[in-house]
């Protein structure tokens, strides 16, 4: 009890985040019961009142709990309201038809690939009777790009003509949840409109600092464009110094990856603590000198790392971080300086506080992770070693930075990207010293370019040519062999499994406890045999999976630990988007990607109208064209029946010609088609799925049990900032 007495924000943080946890899992508490639990809390603040008033000694510790109690239903409550109680005008509760709407981009251009995307807050929307209401709101309004459209600005207010649909969820097993991920921002919506459906009515900006803080962004983007012309260095800079990625091409990305120096590319903790150090070097005597010294060295710390921000555009990974290094550079300025931890902590539950889901945040929790497993382990690792010449000592110190960094966030990063780059260390050992390089340079050639283009010139040129040498290592050290490890699965349970056997073997040696290490040895091997039961599991597995996939047929057929995906006309082109919707499902299955077993779906009868197929033990028809000009001489029976292209006006007529199992409506026809026929379904008591309106299917060919929609929901939510 006493060793948490050094670290209160730490306690309380993690009472905060089991409020957050168990409102999204118990709601109705803070919903319907929200009264009787304060009630509740009440009463025993003022039990415990009385037993300290009159010294009952056994309930010393229940002021903490208490404390702890409330904190965590302060976090559910904060959940609730950011989150759960929208406005009575807000756009879900509309209930009529929408025409059009009006509103403000909040949000600076994210260039897609055919689309520029905004956010975009809703004031007004207009009903089929052309009425206009009041509403509020988010969404996202993605405008179809041509050679006619520029980027609209933060402020411009949109009179828009079309409609906005709710956010779709997963379709298929496993498959990234981008509704959850949107909502968890209060967007429940997005509306896709051409250049010719709005029109901008003026600019009215939110807020005068956030657009002041865009435009810098926006004249420090072509600042960057005047100087650094070259295609893939011009990405890469603006990338480094203002966290804009649109510009960098799949090619960088992955050679970025596959070195596991990506986190070079996003700005965050790493940038942030660049321009940290680089204001100890230049301030850091004003400590010396008293007091007041230390204030100043706070106060210019602070200003800088928000004027850094600033220029990146206040981004949520950069405000985290600048958050996070405010509160060191405060403790430091202050007359008594915190522990680190209750200072990570602090900064963490201000965070939280104000944004509750930051904690299925994908960067809060590699950033405070990594800043954490630094601030412990680097030390710890530096000092096993030791160099007398200066640059070994350098190289041996980011080395202990990047090995521990990775044990600390290892983990999360084989749960969210499956993927370990086997070269961080020498990459590391390259990028880490060329992005202070750059991030220096790139800043002094933003300040300076009104005062001494000349200069700017010329340190353009130079970062160029320095990031052309990095850019050309970095694809070196990819092409190196097995550069990434990749398809690693870690659910859930592994990833807790592997957090517990990593903490407690080191707890074990900082605490010399020889009962801590037994502890990490027995996850150990229930991690094994979490695994073993996991495979063992799989190898039951017979199966038929239907894929909810764009215009395509798409049948995995599984046995065990190998899998058959069956595919009416597959293209090389459509390889990408189908590895993309099928192989989250492979990866958690234990199952080989699709690049390695796809097939196409051959027919047993010549009729271009009906093919008819058999996948393991079952039989299956598939109505690709109208076929009411077909005269059928018998009954034909199949396991399944598949329909495609509104191939079958009537559910009567199949039912007259064929007996099914079950009926699928596939992928190739419209949704108006799809809710006909399931209604015709339900008259006619047919047994049906439609896997656009329902999503994937799963059969299970040992048992003949039907699986209705086998989305998965994970605790933490990808989000990548």
């Amino acid at each position: 009890m006493y060793f948490w007495n050094s670290y209160p924000f730490v306690r309380f943080t993690i009472a905060l985040i089991m409020g957050i946890l168990c409102y999204d899992h118990f709601p109705s508490i803070w919903a319907q019961y929200q009264w009787k639990v304060i009630s509740g809390i009440l009463l025993l603040s003022v039990l415990i009142y009385f037993s300290r008033k009159y010294s009952f000694y056994k309930l010393r510790h229940f002021n903490g709990l208490l404390a702890l109690l409330i904190i965590s239903f302060l976090g559910g409550y904060f959940t609730m309201i950011k989150y759960h109680q929208q406005e009575k005008n807000h756009y879900l509760n509309t209930n009529k038809e929408v025409s059009g709407f009006i509103g403000i981009i909040t949000s600076p251009v994210n260039e897609r690939t055919n689309h520029h995307r905004y956010n975009f807050k809703l004031l007004q929307v207009i009903d089929e009777n052309d009425s206009i209401i009041p509403t509020s709101g988010i969404i996202h309004l993605y405008i179809k790009k041509d050679s006619s459209t520029q980027s609209l600005l933060y402020g411009d207010k949109l009179a828009v003509y079309g409609k906005y649909h709710p956010v779709p969820g997963p379709d298929n097993p496993f498959e990234f949840n981008y509704k959850q991920y949107l909502e968890r921002q209060n967007i429940y919506a997005h509306a896709f409109v051409d250049h010719d459906q709005f029109k901008v009515v003026s600019n009215e900006p939110p807020s005068r600092f956030f657009q002041w803080a865009y435009d810098l962004r926006t004249a420090s983007s072509e600042v960057i464009d005047k100087y650094i012309q070259q295609p893939r260095e011009n990405g890469i800079a603006k990338a480094l110094l203002l966290g804009i990625k649109d510009h960098l091409d799949n090619d960088v990305k992955r050679a970025y990856s596959s070195a596991g120096a990506m986190h070079v590319l996003a700005v965050s903790g790493l940038h942030v603590g660049i321009i940290y150090l680089i204001v100890q070097l230049l301030f850091g005597k004003l400590k010396q000198t008293g007091r007041l010294g230390k204030y100043a060295f706070g106060i210019i710390s602070i200003l800088l790392i928000w004027l850094y921000a600033t220029v990146t555009g206040l981004s949520p990974s950069v405000l985290r971080a600048s958050t996070m290094f405010s509160l060191v550079a405060f403790s430091q300025a202050s007359a008594r300086e915190g522990n680190i931890y209750n200072t990570l902590g602090f900064a963490a539950f201000i965070l939280l506080c104000v944004d509750p889901y930051l904690i299925y945040s994908v960067g809060f929790q590699l950033s405070f992770a990594a800043v954490i497993g630094i601030v412990y382990l680097q030390p710890k690792l530096y000092r096993l070693l030791s160099f007398r010449i200066v640059l070994f000592d350098k190289a041996w110190a980011i080395t202990c930075v990047s090995i521990a960094a990775q044990l600390a966030t290892f983990p999360l990063s084989a749960y969210y990207f499956h993927q370990f780059p086997t070269y961080f260390l020498v990459s590391n050992l390259l990028v880490i010293p060329a992005a202070s390089i750059l991030l220096i340079g790139g800043m002094s050639m933003l300040l300076i370019e009104s005062i001494l283009p000349a200069l700017a010139k010329i340190i353009g040129y130079c970062l160029a040519k320095l990031m052309w040498g990095i850019n050309e290592l970095i694809g070196l050290v990819h092409f190196f062999p097995n550069s990434l490890i990749e398809w690693i699965f870690l659910d859930q349970v592994g990833l807790f499994l592997t957090y517990g056997i990593v903490l407690t073997f080191i707890a074990g040696f900082h605490f010399r406890s020889f009962k801590t290490l037994t502890i990490s040895s027995s996850l150990f091997i229930l991690f094994l045999f979490w695994n073993l039961t996991t495979h063992q599991n799989q190898s039951r597995r017979h199966e038929l999976v239907f894929y909810e996939v764009s215009d395509k047929t798409a049948i995995d057929y599984i046995q065990g630990h190998s899998a058959d995906l069956y595919i009416d006309g597959f293209n090389d082109s459509d390889l990408e988007l189908l590895a993309f919707q099928i192989n989250p499902h492979r990866l958690a299955s234990h199952l080989d990607p699709i690049e390695y077993s796809i097939s196409n779906l051959d027919s047993d009868t010549s009729n271009s109208a009906i093919k008819a197929t058999s996948i393991g033990d079952k039989k299956i028809i598939i109505f690709d064209s109208t076929t009411y000009h077909i005269d059928f001489h018998q009954f034909i029976t199949a396991d399944l029946v598949i329909i495609n292209n509104q191939a079958v006006k009537s559910l009567e007529w199949l039912k007259k010609h064929f007996q099914a199992e079950l009926v699928i409506i596939g992928n190739k026809n419209p949704g108006y088609y799809s809710r006909k026929m399931k209604q015709q379904a339900a008259e006619l008591n047919l047994n049906i799925h439609s896997l656009k309106e329902d999503g994937a299917l799963t059969i299970d060919l040992k048992n003949g049990i039907k699986k209705e929609r086998t989305i998965t929901p994970a605790l933490f939510t990808t989000n990548p900032d």
